[in-house]
């Protein structure tokens, strides 16, 4: 069957009916554009590149920083010294901060990092002087005060002058930073330099001084920072008072070779570390310290008035005036120093600073200070009385140069009067002590140089004030050298009792005062004691005519004798040695004295606290005294007796009687009793002497004292007369028995226990005064021979009657003279 003929026809019709396709857009295209569903990640393009790096862990064995530090010296960081100190020139200054307290932490832990690294450490710390962070310089100063400089010191002098001139270079730039902060902190750097190396400071004087002058020149600090100026004050003191210390040093040098040959005289200015060779510098010093005077009193004027306008003083202005004027007050003696040093003979030319100069110049400036003192002795403060004080010390040190038409005496005389008086009212000791000595240790050139009309309220007023004085006071050493250089001439070559200065009137007040403090300095202050010692001797040597009766309380000092004539030891056995031998020279010196004293110095000498040798000088100085007639024979014989007499003899192991605990003294009475009978044996005709102590002798014998007692007191008899017969009664011949036996006791005892040669010498010893008596005198052994065969006990010391003890002493009596 065949298909029907439309069906063909439609599907052809159909077919014929496509769409057409869409024309091609001209020109090409540049971007396709997609359509993305939300949330889908983007492709990435064609052209980009692949980031993505693919790679496998690396294992380093032992490659970590603690196994590379181990064994070295870390802080709490755990940072090395050489990394600190990389870090203390780091652009952020708590990194700097950090630093300086690790190295801090680093050299107390480790001490020998800074020995080992001292030099590098120094060199790279130094360039922090001039940092701008406050706090850096602050630590980098806590570091070379403490721990830096202290090292520094043990270290030969090559290695330190090298280290100390790069730290010098940088303190010298510090002090012309624009900086006022680093500025005033490059001061205190300097200060501290010179405070630990004071030697240093001569190579860089000229420019410090420079410095100094244009600070303090400064406006800008004098009107807005004024209290900041105390560092730079304070460093100026430190570094004039080494210019005068180092003056006073050049003239014991200058001295050493002022009369040395011209080769020797060359070699010396040839030589740049010599001091005579840095002499030549001074000129140019002083022009420079002539600026700083002006400015220094300028500011001292300003300063008054802005403290006196205040209702309060504040401690920082208080301490800046003082500074000032302490700096003032050193200028000044540099430049008397300097006017009174003689030029050698090899000097080039005469100095420009002279008396003339001092009163033209530098007492010109001086003036408009003497107006500053006015204005604060208006003032009740104690604070201002320390002002004046000071301003009071600088005229005093002028005091030879001051011309009355410019300042005048009386007035000047009563305002330092007047300094006395309030400084009784001042409660701070310190103080007190501080600024007053310079005043007192000035008042003798004061009183010379001054009318004398001027003097008498000044003379009133220190005579006050050195009696009110308390020997535990520290202005008791200043007081006495005062009144000393006022009457004495050692150290003035002037007395001033002589020259109508009116002291003479003051004399016995201050010579009275003299005993007083010293039994009072004896238990509070015993460094006291020796200075008046030493003065009273001075004075004693100086006015040999003096009246003594000022110096009557002396007498204590040995002790003090009642009615009874029982003796109370005074403070002599306690002294010091050398107190002891300055208080016996002073008997030679005041005879009036003796009659009262010979007792209570007696009973000193008889104590077991008096060192031998001071005993025997004692007796040396009081035959002296005999020798230039100042002491009677008398008082002489009854002294040397009354110790022959009463010296208690402890003989250790040498006798059974002697307790062997103590300390053997027998060689100290042996050596007394040779100096004893030396004394007696010079005093002329042995007869005549023995007359005039027979009475005491014969008392002393009487009273039946110790064997060695009695001995001493036989030895006297045979000294100065050996055959008197004032031994022929019966009771002196009983004692001279007695005493013989007592001898023999001891050597019988020694007999019983063996044969001992020193027992038998001794013996020797103490039978040998009677032995000489019986020689000179046959009827006196006669009766000793005669007591010594009686069978009854000895009346002398022994209790038995053993008749073979008398019969072994009369042996031995007899054998005695064969010996």
């Amino acid at each position: 069957m065949g298909r029907p003929k439309g069906g063909a026809a439609a599907s052809s019709s159909a077919s014929s009916k496509k769409p057409k396709p869409k024309p091609k857009q001209r020109g090409g295209v540049d971007f396709k554009k997609y359509k993305h569903k939300v949330g889908r990640k983007l492709p990435p393009p064609k052209n980009a590149t692949s980031t993505e790096i693919k790679s496998k862990t690396i294992v380093l064995p032992e490659q970590s920083m603690a196994s590379e530090r181990a064994g070295m010296a870390v802080n709490k960081r755990g940072l090395t010294l050489r990394e600190l100190l990389q870090q203390t020139a780091h652009y952020n200054a708590n990194v700097r901060r950090a630093a300086l307290n690790g190295i801090k932490d680093i050299v107390v832990k480790h001490p020998t990092e800074l020995k080992l690294h001292k030099v590098a450490i120094i060199e790279k710390l130094q360039e922090r002087i001039c940092d701008t962070d406050k706090v850096v310089r602050e630590s980098l100063y806590s570091i070379l005060q403490s721990m830096i400089f202290p090292s520094l010191k043990e270290d030969n002098a090559i290695s330190t002058r090298s280290t100390l001139f790069l730290l010098m270079a940088n303190i010298l730039n510090g002090m012309t930073h624009l900086s006022i902060d680093i500025q005033l902190m490059a001061f205190r750097f300097l200060e501290l330099v010179v405070l630990n190396f004071p030697s240093s400071f001569s190579s860089y004087a000229e420019q410090a001084f420079n410095n100094f002058i244009a600070v303090l020149s400064n406006d800008r600090i004098n009107l807005h920072d004024r209290n900041k100026l105390n560092s730079v004050l304070s460093g100026l003191g430190h570094c004039l008072s080494l210019v005068a210390k180092t003056m006073e040093n050049d003239d014991i040098s200058n001295r050493q070779v002022h009369d040395l040959s011209a080769r020797e005289l060359w070699k010396c200015t040839s030589d740049e570390d010599n001091s005579v060779g840095r002499a030549f510098a001074m000129p140019n010093l002083l022009v420079k310290l002539q600026s700083l005077v002006q400015i220094l009193i300028n500011s001292v004027e300003v300063s008054a008035s802005e403290l006196c306008a205040k209702s309060a003083i504040d401690a920082s202005s208080s301490e800046a005036l003082l500074s000032a004027l302490h700096c003032l007050d050193i200028i000044c003696r540099i430049f008397i120093h300097e006017v009174k040093k003689p030029q050698l003979r090899f000097s080039i030319s005469k100095t420009q600073f002279g008396p003339d100069w001092l009163r033209s110049s530098l007492l010109i400036h001086l003036k408009n200070l003497w107006g500053v003192k006015r204005l604060f002795h208006e003032k009740e403060d104690g604070k201002f009385f320390i002002f004046n004080l000071k301003i009071a010390e600088i005229f005093l040190c002028l005091s030879a140069w001051i011309d009355s038409t410019m300042f005048p005496a009386e007035e000047f005389c009563h305002f330092v009067s007047s300094l006395f008086a309030k400084a009784k009212t001042l409660r701070n000791k310190d103080l007190m002590e501080m600024y007053l000595s310079p005043i007192i240790t000035c008042i003798p050139d004061l009183i010379f140089n001054a009318p004398d009309d001027s003097k008498e309220h000044l003379l009133e007023a220190f005579t006050d004030a050195f009696r009110g004085c308390k020997v535990d006071c520290k202005l008791i050493f200043p007081y006495l050298d005062a009144v000393g250089e006022m009457l004495l001439p050692e150290k003035t070559g002037t007395w001033f009792a002589e020259d109508g200065s009116g002291v003479l009137g003051y004399h016995d007040v201050w010579i009275h005062e003299l005993p007083r403090i010293l039994l009072q300095s004896i238990d509070k202050a015993p460094s006291v004691t020796k200075v008046v010692l030493e003065l009273l001797l001075r004075i004693g040597q100086y006015f040999p005519t003096l009246d003594c009766e000022n110096l009557r309380p002396f007498i204590k000092l040995f002790g003090v004798e009642s009615s009874s004539g029982a003796v109370e030891l005074g403070p002599f056995v306690n002294l010091a040695r050398d107190c002891q031998e300055l208080a016996t020279s002073c008997l030679y010196y005041f005879p009036s004295l003796l009659p009262d004293i010979i007792g209570p110095l007696a009973s000193c000498c008889l104590s077991d606290a008096l060192e031998p040798l001071v005993l025997f000088r004692v007796v040396e100085v009081l035959q002296s005294t005999y020798k230039a007639g100042s002491l009677q024979i008398t008082e002489l014989l009854s002294f040397l007796l009354l110790l022959m007499a009463r010296f208690r003899v402890h003989p250790g192991g040498l006798v059974t009687s002697g307790n062997p605990s103590k300390v053997s003294n027998w060689d100290t009475f042996k050596s007394l009793n040779r100096l004893i009978l030396t004394s007696l044996s010079e005093m002329g005709d042995g007869s005549l002497v023995l007359e005039l102590m027979w009475n005491n002798l014969s008392n002393a014998i009487a009273k039946k004292p110790s064997m060695h007692n009695m001995n001493g007191l036989f030895r006297i008899i045979v000294t100065l007369d050996a055959g008197t017969n004032k031994l022929m009664n019966e009771d002196a011949v009983k004692l001279i028995a007695g005493y013989l036996v007592d001898a023999s006791l001891d050597l019988s005892k020694t007999i019983e226990g063996g044969f001992q040669p020193d027992k038998t010498r001794l013996f020797q010893y103490f039978i040998k005064p009677c032995t000489i008596m019986f020689d000179k005198n046959d009827k006196e052994s006669y009766h000793v021979e005669f007591v010594l065969s009686q069978p009854y006990s000895s009346s002398y010391a022994m209790t038995g009657n053993s008749i073979g003890i008398f019969l072994l002493a009369n042996q031995l009596l007899k054998a005695s003279w064969i010996i």
